[in-house]
């Protein structure tokens, strides 16, 4: 007898002749932590998306234990597999992208200079080092403490180059991930950067008081 339980499975998109082109691609893209919206990501793979949601979050939870997130709303809207919503998942380690810790902090940091201090305008990689740095200059050694206590490297030298440096990383992380496009100098954040608010609002509101405790 077939367990109550069981939902109806069916995966539309399976059904699809387009999928042959589109779904290896979304698949690959979603299990390697990229995030899907409309700005900055393949149109294609973000129509497909919309057009399955359904089947598609079915097709992840069943099969993979996962959750297909979208948040964000209209132009906002952006999409993502939550490796954090089951205590297990068939998916394989490598294909998880974690975000360094360091790089986290990079992202607060940079989340509220844009956002908490109304620098909306900001696109230029140099003059964001430059508002780290000053306005983070008291602090210095505390933000230096602290990246070195949320990564693997046991001390770092204490200068504006080893934030740079840092900062440059963290920001190619998150081209990775869909959050931001970066073009040489200029750099922008996408959507999908507000996950950050969404997981550390209370960090963020307090990270100044955070790195001055280093």
């Amino acid at each position: 007898m077939e367990n109550d339980n069981t939902e109806n499975v069916g995966y539309s998109f399976l059904e699809s002749d387009h999928s042959q082109q589109v779904f290896s691609k979304l698949d690959y893209a979603l299990k390697d932590g990229i995030h899907i919206q409309r700005q900055g990501s393949d149109p294609e793979l973000y129509a497909y998306l919309k057009k399955y949601e359904d089947s598609l979050q079915r097709y992840y939870r069943n099969l993979f234990g996962v959750r297909l997130e979208k948040r964000g709303e209209d132009d906002q809207l952006y999409y993502y597999l939550d490796y954090h919503s089951a205590d297990q998942s068939s998916i394989p380690e490598n294909h998880k992208r974690q975000v360094k810790n360091e790089y986290i902090i990079i992202g607060l940091i940079v989340y509220k200079i844009i956002y908490f201090a109304g620098n909306l305008e900001l696109s230029s990689v140099s003059e964001l080092k430059k508002k780290i740095t000053l306005d983070y200059e008291e602090y210095e050694n505390g933000l230096l403490r602290l990246i070195a206590k949320s990564s693997e490297k046991a001390k770092l030298q204490a200068d504006d180059v080893e934030i740079d440096n840092m900062v440059d990383s963290a920001l190619n992380q998150f081209v990775r991930l869909g959050w931001m496009e970066r073009n040489s100098d200029y750099f922008e954040p996408l959507p999908s950067f507000q996950r950050l608010l969404y997981v550390y609002e209370d960090v963020i509101q307090n990270i100044d008081q955070i790195i001055a405790r280093y």
